[in-house]
């Protein structure tokens, strides 16, 4: 879908938002995406979008995550594209080995499971894997 701001809106209000509960995909949401307000902006160290994108990529290339979504908390703002605080991860990972993958990132927390309840569009996934929430608050 990368970076059409007006059809992802029309995507996500058929899905319910911001009444449900909606995800985006990894690359939906970060490939293309350059815009730094688009995550985790109230932490006192932001790190790049860059930075998100490659760290959870680095997740999903050595297999360690099955999936990875990022959920949508704003669509006013950024301007330019949607704003999240939470990623989900999908996989065989234990939180320890979660955090100190993304210990560059400055999380606030790590959950297990869905936090917000799971979302409407999360498709088809392994239940038997962990899920994780993490956030930037």
């Amino acid at each position: 879908m990368a970076f059409n701001k007006e059809e992802l809106l029309k995507k996500l209000g058929s899905l319910g938002f911001p009444q449900t509960e909606v995800v985006l995909t990894f690359e939906d949401f970060f490939v293309g995406n350059t815009y730094e307000t688009s995550i985790g902006v109230n932490i006192p160290f932001k790190p790049p979008v860059l930075e998100f994108q490659n760290t959870f990529k680095k997740l999903l290339d050595e297999k360690i995550a099955d999936k990875i979504f990022v959920r949508i908390v704003d669509i006013d703002d950024p301007e330019e594209w949607v704003f999240s605080d939470t990623v989900y991860v999908i996989g065989n990972i234990s939180i320890e080995e979660l955090q100190n993958r993304i210990k560059n990132l400055s999380p606030d927390d790590i959950n297990e499971g869905w936090l917000y309840g799971e979302p409407v569009n999360i498709g088809e996934y392994d239940k038997s894997k962990n899920i994780f929430t993490i956030l930037w608050d």
